[in-house]
């Protein structure tokens, strides 16, 4: 495939929408909300569009579908069509809308992001800058903080433009008392709200995850996260969502004076999860993790990053897992025990009421 048709396939993977109510007898429809998507499968005539479950979400009720509502899809090439809702999850704010269309469309191509960087500076890779281009699909792609992304949307009126928000991964934390959920990452993109459920590329052209709109910057979810949560729900058709009862980050995000303590006594250790807040009365406290406990093994594997640890997570819901620690006051490693809770529907993530 030459690079001009790979960039148009590229292009037209992604796709507007608008939510309305269905029609009253009066055939009176409000427009409810607008985002944008990601074909992600097409098989023949079907397909399947992954986007923010903020396009059902009912303004009133926290964690339900608004009534009586109809979802379009507008795709690239003005072409219209009825979304069907397949699946959604108002925890992690994602939603899967189908579509049948007359043909296959094309699909996007997902790169797993690998999110583990070593500490030791003489570790750390050589960068250089990239210029935008785009590659097959691959499995993953290494991120590490000022990588350059592009957030994608597209505008919600017609012709339906295309529309690009340079910015560089960040490692600066969400705001947590506006994003409740602590996957997210953060981008120094600026998107409209219209780009909200839109993808986040890196300089392949390979969606590294779905964008969330904040005044001076993005969250996004890892495709990661996406993914599994979607491969899940066609095997089981129901969600899942592993608690971890605690906030953590990966190693290299700690302060330096927290990362000096570790290093003077684990020299060894270059990778790893750090624990920055522990949940009172949750399974991290029950097991024994503190503040600053650095998480180097989950159920006998090593972890070496937090997207490592939601995965090993996610397999082992309602488990009980070995951990193995390190504790800055403690001479050698840690062994703890921990059972991997399942949010409960009093523990799902709450997400800003955007507008149109």
């Amino acid at each position: 495939m030459n690079y001009d048709s790979y960039k148009r396939e590229w292009v037209e993977a992604f796709t507007p929408w608008k939510r309305e109510p269905k029609e009253d007898p009066d055939n009176r429809k409000e427009e409810i909300f607008q985002c944008s998507g990601t074909i992600i499968e097409s098989v023949d005539t079907s397909s399947i569009i992954l986007t923010t479950a903020s396009l059902l979400r009912c303004s009133k009720v926290r964690n339900s579908i608004a009534d009586d509502i109809k979802v379009i899809v507008h795709l690239f090439d003005g072409r219209a069509f009825d979304g069907h809702i397949e699946a959604y999850d108002f925890h992690y704010n994602v939603a899967a809308i189908r579509i049948q269309s007359d043909s296959p469309l094309p699909i996007a191509s997902l790169a797993h992001l690998n999110d583990s960087i070593m500490i030791r500076p003489s570790q750390l890779r050589v960068t250089e800058e990239k210029s935008f281009q785009l590659r097959p699909h691959s499995n993953s792609f290494d991120l590490i903080p000022g990588d350059s992304v592009i957030a994608l949307g597209r505008f919600n009126k017609k012709p339906y433009d295309i529309m690009a928000a340079p910015g560089e991964f960040s490692i600066d934390r969400c705001d947590y008392d506006y994003f409740e959920c602590k996957e997210l990452f953060m981008a120094t993109c600026r998107i409209t709200r219209c780009g909200i459920g839109g993808p986040l590329i890196n300089h392949y052209g390979e969606i590294i995850g779905i964008c969330f709109h904040d005044v001076s910057s993005i969250a996004f979810l890892p495709i990661n996260i996406a993914s599994i949560w979607w491969e899940h729900y066609k095997k089981y058709r129901q969600p899942r969502r592993p608690w971890l009862g605690m906030e953590v980050t990966n190693l290299y995000a700690a302060d330096l004076e927290i990362l000096e303590r570790i290093i003077s006594k684990f020299p060894e250790v270059m990778e790893g999860i750090i624990v920055e807040e522990v949940i009172l009365g949750g399974s991290a406290e029950f097991a024994g993790l503190k503040h600053n406990d650095v998480i180097i093994q989950f159920g006998g594997r090593k972890v070496r990053s937090f997207l490592e640890l939601f995965h090993d997570m996610w397999k082992h819901v309602g488990e009980s897992v070995e951990l193995v620690v390190i504790r800055a006051s403690a001479d050698v490693p840690l062994h703890l025990t921990m059972v991997v809770d399942e949010a409960t529907s009093d523990k799902l993530y709450s997400w800003p009421l955007w507008e149109v």
